[in-house]
């Protein structure tokens, strides 16, 4: 919604299983060794709403890749719907090697926002030797969102019957996302956000959130900052931090941003936003493990 600093190139990663990747990513305008950062939308949204955000990690001289997730945004095949929750993590490790040829690192960072947070946790959790820190803002590890008992039951149901059934994603008010006027009516007219997804997807996604909830013994997370909305509708805050807690972590902070809404890109100031995003992409100071929470 609100433009980026400097306009992305719109590109196509082709995928192992045959699957056309389409996204966006900034360049390096010079010669750079940043990290490179790749960057995961939520389940309704698409890259098209965090522009801003990825450009502002992009001044820091990194390339930065901002996909649409299978199935949703710019990418119409097999629209709302994946295979196997492991296809989602096949997808970030191919987008890893993908940067990889691109800037010869053997790492990159990650920022999952949303559903998108917990997509990138699980990743982390998996590949932390490549994941040099991770930045989740307003993560759906623990969603006060559900899609009720009644479609849980037809959910189950059609996994067995009718897999790619679809169901309506229960994020169809944009006052769940945000309070900003502008905000809301650019959700309400966004022919490209996700509002169905299969009874496979929604059942993967759950499998997702187990694993990050509970992660395997060595499976620690890298150096993780969490962002967290003071007034979300979307997201159980106070789950989202006791689990940073406990969760194994080289350092992990979170923090709250005062008077906000769940999408924090569409927030009418951003300056708070902003700064922690500028903290979060700067090299990381002396080493040590930290447990900051508000």
């Amino acid at each position: 919604m609100h433009p980026p600093l400097r306009p992305p190139e719109f590109q196509t990663w082709q995928m192992t299983d045959g699957y056309e990747l389409r996204g966006r990513v900034w360049r390096p305008s010079a010669a750079s060794s940043g990290t490179p950062i790749l960057y995961l939308h939520g389940i309704q949204s698409h890259g098209g709403w965090f522009e801003w955000s990825a450009s502002l990690l992009a001044e820091t001289g990194a390339l930065v890749m901002l996909p649409d997730r299978r199935g949703s945004g710019l990418n119409e095949r097999e629209r709302g719907d994946v295979s196997h929750r492991e296809r989602w993590l096949n997808d970030v490790d191919e987008l890893a090697e993908w940067t990889t040829r691109q800037t010869d690192s053997s790492a990159m960072r990650v920022v999952g926002v949303s559903w998108g947070g917990k997509l990138a946790a699980a990743w982390a959790m998996r590949r932390h030797t490549q994941c040099d820190a991770l930045l989740l803002i307003a993560p759906g590890i623990y969603p006060a969102v559900d899609v009720g008992w009644r479609n849980r039951l037809r959910i189950a149901s059609s996994l067995l019957t009718q897999p790619t059934r679809t169901f309506p994603i229960p994020l169809s008010d944009p006052a769940l996302f945000t309070a900003n006027p502008n905000a809301q009516g650019f959700i309400r007219a966004d022919g490209l956000k996700l509002e169905r997804a299969t009874a496979k997807f929604l059942y993967e996604s759950s499998r997702l959130d187990r694993e990050v909830r509970r992660p395997q013994r060595g499976n620690a997370l890298p150096r993780t900052t969490i962002m967290l909305a003071e007034r979300d509708s979307i997201i159980e805050n106070e789950k989202v931090i006791a689990w940073s807690k406990l969760c194994p972590a080289a350092a992990m902070e979170a923090h709250v941003v005062r008077n906000s809404c769940h999408t924090l890109e569409f927030e009418e100031d951003r300056r708070e936003f902003g700064e922690r995003i500028r903290t979060w992409a700067k090299p990381p100071g002396c080493g040590g493990v930290t447990k900051t929470h508000p």
